[in-house]
């Protein structure tokens, strides 16, 4: 998702919109080069849905070829690389498609598993057998009846496909040279009324606690109610990013302390963070 495969498709309907609608592509660049930045980014250009309409594309420059191939080449060797997960990543698409306050019921489950199969792999052959393998395998059979656990797993599906899967995939190329990695899943999420209460850990959840919010208390961007807990799980964070920016590895050189919010020891410190291993 976070590549545009058809930007000609998308630039069009934007030139569409300001007047630039003209065949040439050149002509077309041209007239929207003369566009105010405000009058580009005020216009709604609403892609399939699971895609993006302006992202990275393949120009053979910045980005030579599809970044796959590019990693299955190696050629990000040279890098040390630190990523991961949120549990719950994938809670916007569930409330795009559903209203899941109250669950999910099974037949909105049915049409969110369907909609997902026909926007990213439109109508392929086996196509039916593609559907009903994802609702097995995104269907808790011990509870299968409960709607707030087809909401878990509905959660889980877009989670594992729009995130996880690829994470994992970058990971594994590039430990596969044996070049430095190292990954992550991140649970914890501060309490806030911005998302609901059965929520897991979101799209971008770990932003404050990679930036030190709870130490200097709630904001306007992130109005959580912090703990003393979110403060220590801060100062872990921040360590392990800003000593992994310095060395590429994020156990040293400043070892975890957090005996100024605690008198304790946390179990941080007497954990070592290893590298991936695929």
């Amino acid at each position: 998702w976070a590549v545009n495969y058809q930007p000609v498709k998308y630039t069009s309907m934007l030139a569409d919109k300001v007047g630039c609608n003209v065949l040439d592509t050149v002509d077309m660049v041209d007239c929207l080069r003369q566009k105010s930045a405000k009058e580009l980014v005020e216009q709604d250009i609403q892609p399939a849905r699971y895609h993006v309409a302006f992202g990275p594309v393949i120009d053979g420059d910045v980005i030579p070829d599809d970044p796959e191939i590019l990693m299955e080449q190696g050629e990000f060797l040279n890098y040390d690389i630190m990523l991961g997960v949120n549990q719950g990543e994938g809670l916007k698409f569930v409330e795009g498609v559903v209203d899941p306050e109250d669950g999910v019921s099974g037949s909105d489950f049915d049409y969110s598993v369907s909609n997902f199969v026909d926007n990213l792999y439109g109508y392929p052959e086996g196509k039916d057998t593609l559907r009903e393998t994802i609702k097995f395998m995104y269907t808790d059979w011990a509870d299968r009846d409960n709607p707030e656990t087809r909401r878990k797993t509905l959660v889980a599906l877009f989670t594992d496909h729009q995130w996880v899967e690829p994470s994992v995939v970058t990971a594994d190329l590039h430990a596969r040279y044996g070049s430095p990695t190292y990954f992550y899943a991140f649970y914890h999420h501060c309490q806030s009324l911005m998302k609901p209460a059965w929520s897991d850990a979101a799209h971008g959840d770990e932003v404050p606690y990679v930036f030190g919010i709870p130490m200097i208390g709630p904001t306007d961007l992130f109005p959580c109610n912090f703990s003393k807990n979110d403060v220590m799980l801060s100062a872990v964070v921040m360590t392990y990013w800003t000593n992994f920016a310095k060395t590429g590895d994020p156990n040293k050189p400043v070892p975890q302390d957090t005996k100024f919010i605690h008198t304790k020891a946390n179990r941080f410190e007497e954990v070592a963070w290893s590298k991936y291993n695929p």
